[in-house]
């Protein structure tokens, strides 16, 4: 799989200026698939673990203006950084640009482009529909923000980008520019680490001058919903309940968590 998404690099209509791979201790031939490409590439070893620690490391070594994400798995568009970076030279005021994704399989067309971009803090606390591997970011802004947070194991691109739309405009296309590999490997437990580490994202992050409460409650009600389905799959029926009756609670408008708290009374 790294070796196609390096391909779909060097296969860019722009090239980059730089090509960074971190390598946590891999024994999956990752060196020997890197060497190949001899001096096009800089190999970094790390003896850390953890997808915020490795994304740190590459973006401390990299030199240029502008930082791009590329996950092992996924794969790059041709034109996706040409798009992404003509558009950003021509709005200097937006520190990040990011696109939707597709899965492996289906078709791009990059035709009519359209954008949103501007104050996007309230529609990505309310969603979170930025994946790493569409993102292309000023480099001056990600230092000034801190970059990942390595105490995130999960939901750690969604912490960063909401602590970049807090303080910069920001730009997102509606078209697709990379595809991404649907995983087979998620776990019920993975799935509750994510909702959990996601609630504490978005608490850490909220700001009260720009959410009504109101969308606030009902942000992190959709969470403990989705949570308590994910504790109800693992086999976890009274936690499953504590969080359906904690949604209930926060945001008593709508029937879906009364639903599913019946469910697990009836079962």
């Amino acid at each position: 799989m790294l070796i196609e998404a390096i391909k779909s690099v060097f296969a860019q209509t722009r090239i980059p200026d730089e090509v960074i791979v971190v390598d946590c201790g891999s024994k999956d031939g990752t060196r020997k698939a890197v060497y190949e490409y001899n001096d096009r590439i800089i190999l970094l070893q790390s003896k850390v673990s953890g997808a915020s620690a490795q994304r740190n490391i590459g973006i401390s070594h990299a030199k240029g203006n502008y930082i791009a994400f590329l996950d092992d798995d996924d794969i790059w568009h041709p034109e996706k950084l040409k798009i992404q970076m003509e558009f950003l030279e021509e709005h200097p005021e937006i520190a990040m640009a990011s696109s939707e994704n597709i899965h492996m399989g289906y078709t791009i067309r990059t035709g009519k482009l359209k954008w949103i971009h501007g104050d996007l803090y309230m529609k990505l606390f309310m969603e979170s529909f930025i994946h790493t591997s569409t993102v292309v970011i000023r480099k001056n802004g990600l230092e000034k923000i801190g970059g990942f947070n390595e105490d995130y194991k999960r939901a750690e691109d969604y912490d960063l980008w909401l602590r970049i739309s807090r303080s910069f405009p920001l730009a997102h296309m509606k078209t697709p520019l990379a595809w991404i590999r649907k995983s087979e490997t998620c776990l019920s437990n993975d799935k509750i680490d994510l909702r959990k580490t996601a609630i504490k994202v978005l608490k850490e992050n909220y700001e009260p001058k720009k959410i009504p409460k109101r969308k606030f409650r009902k942000r992190i009600s959709d969470l403990e919903i989705y949570l308590g389905r994910n504790y109800m799959k693992a086999g976890n029926k009274e936690e499953g309940k504590r969080q359906f009756i904690s949604a209930i609670k926060r945001y008593p408008f709508r029937t879906r968590p009364y639903r599913y708290l019946l469910r697990t009374l009836l079962k």
